[in-house]
């Protein structure tokens, strides 16, 4: 009887994994269907307005020079300080736009959009062409694999294995990461995983001599001219200013967008819509951000560009709701999203 029953109950057990794996199966060519569905109705927004994107670079790069410009002539130090000041938060957004540039979604201009990027990231030691491989690969490997090069989530061994200093920067990560770290550790994650991941991606290597060599030859133009008109120390104020400024936004940016949301999902697009994070915006913040606060459908399909992404993500939204998935993560605020960081 014992010898009989073994047999039934395995046999049982084999029907009801094969009844989830084919309910599993289901679902995810239901999931499928669903996010073909989003990307048919939003590939219409696909198109890049080239003029568009000319005024929104020249808009945040031309007040950038004018109060660099304004910078370097004042001579008395506190008012210079307070032109830097502008001149970084304006270069900051300039620094944002060339994640557009990256994903060639900002002016549609082949390789001559990509020199664009190199020279508005070399003078600040931002290594673009290691940032354009890495962050192709951050796209493919957001939520699903651990090796992604802009991964803000510790895995569940990482975790185990982390001291309570770490697990408190894991759980707070703002006041190290953009109080101290802030452009420093940008730079240098950039550098170390373009150099981790070279095997990954073809063009790494490539890109990461061409941002050495090219980051070495500006920088050293720059003191050249620096020291030759009597303007080394107004040099080294700018360095240190522009990369505590523009290091603290893109990582209040970045954290924003993904901490905590790190998740994989049955599709390739879902896994990008829910491991991504909306932030409410104006259309004012929505350009200077360039489209990033719709972040999930920035993530789930890149080549939008930033003044379509606020027509994409009702759409998409609508096409979730009516199959039954949950509303895409989202904040009320950029203040909300400081908060969850703190």
């Amino acid at each position: 009887m014992i010898s009989d029953s073994l047999p039934l109950n395995s046999q049982q057990g084999d029907t009801v994994t094969s009844q989830d794996d084919a309910t599993k199966g289901a679902s995810r060519r239901a999931d499928r269907l669903m996010t073909e569905e989003i990307e048919d109705a939003v590939q219409p927004l696909f198109k890049v307005n080239r003029a568009l994107g000319w005024c929104r670079l020249l808009l945040l790069l031309l007040p950038a020079l004018a109060c660099l410009v304004m910078y370097i002539r004042e001579p008395y130090l506190p008012l210079a300080v307070l032109w830097l000041l502008s001149a970084a938060v304006f270069y900051a957004f300039v620094m944002i736009s060339t994640h557009d540039i990256s994903h060639a979604s900002l002016l549609d201009l082949g390789s001559a959009e990509q020199a664009l990027g190199c020279a508005l990231s070399w003078p600040v030691a931002w290594p673009y062409r290691t940032y354009r491989n890495l962050h192709q690969l951050h796209h493919r490997m957001n939520g699903m694999d651990l090796r992604d090069p802009e991964r803000r989530e510790p895995s569940e061994e990482e975790l185990a294995r982390a001291g309570w200093w770490r697990r408190l920067h894991f759980s707070h990560p703002f006041w190290l990461s953009v109080l101290v770290l802030g452009g420093i550790q940008l730079i240098g994650s950039m550098f170390w995983f373009g150099w981790k991941l070279r095997d990954s991606h073809s063009r790494l290597m490539g890109g990461l001599v061409s941002d050495g060599i090219g980051i070495l030859v500006v920088q050293a133009a720059m003191f050249t001219w620096a020291i030759g008109h009597g303007q080394l120390i107004k040099l080294l104020l700018m360095l240190v200013v522009v990369e505590r400024v523009v290091g603290a936004l893109m990582q209040v940016r970045g954290m924003i967008e993904h901490h905590g949301i790190w998740k994989r999902f049955s599709t390739y697009e879902l896994t990008q819509l829910y491991s991504s994070r909306n932030i409410a915006a104006s259309p004012l913040v929505n350009l200077l951000m360039g489209g990033l606060p719709h972040h999930s459908l920035h993530h789930a399909y890149p080549s939008i560009p930033y003044d379509k992404l606020p027509q994409a993500t009702p759409i998409a939204e609508a096409v979730l709701a009516r199959n039954g998935h949950p509303p895409l993560p989202k904040l009320n605020s950029y203040a909300e999203g400081v908060a969850l960081l703190l």
